[in-house]
């Protein structure tokens, strides 16, 4: 009967041990200040035109959500002014577009929400605008 204590002492150092690690928590993104104002007429416009009315109603329930969606839209979609070149290696914007998005390009009422965009991806992801000089720049979420 003695012969437990010692192991279970052991059992409980170990586990101590193992579960102090210095590896961060690679699901929690880092955030900039400016996902925490109020959602603008624009961006509530974009996700409901995406997502439906019902859908808006469960992001904004869900606050983590609600500044994730944010974050794609203040601080993840950047618009980049680089010329045209023949046979470039740069995908069109097109092609991850589907029945719902714009044939006309205006930056200004550009909502990535209605592109198949990975959102999740770790690297930067570049499109071209389809017959301009403009890129599109995903930039990946920021990891603590």
């Amino acid at each position: 009967m003695k012969l437990k204590y010692p192991l279970l002492l052991i059992f409980f150092s170990c586990s101590f041990i193992f579960s102090q690690s210095s590896i961060h928590n690679s699901w929690i993104t880092d955030l900039n200040e400016n996902v925490n104002p109020k959602l603008t007429n624009q961006e509530i416009g974009f996700i409901k035109s995406a997502y439906g009315d019902a859908t808006f109603k469960k992001i904004i329930s869900i606050k983590a959500l609600e500044k994730n969606i944010k974050d794609i839209l203040r601080n993840r979609v950047q618009f980049l002014n680089k010329k045209f070149i023949l046979g470039e290696n740069i995908p069109k914007l097109s092609s991850i577009s589907n029945a719902s998005t714009p044939t006309v390009f205006n930056q200004k009422r550009f909502n990535p929400l209605l592109y198949d965009i990975d959102f999740e991806s770790s690297e930067n992801q570049i499109y071209r605008v389809d017959g301009t000089d403009f890129i599109i720049n995903i930039i990946p979420k920021k990891l603590r």
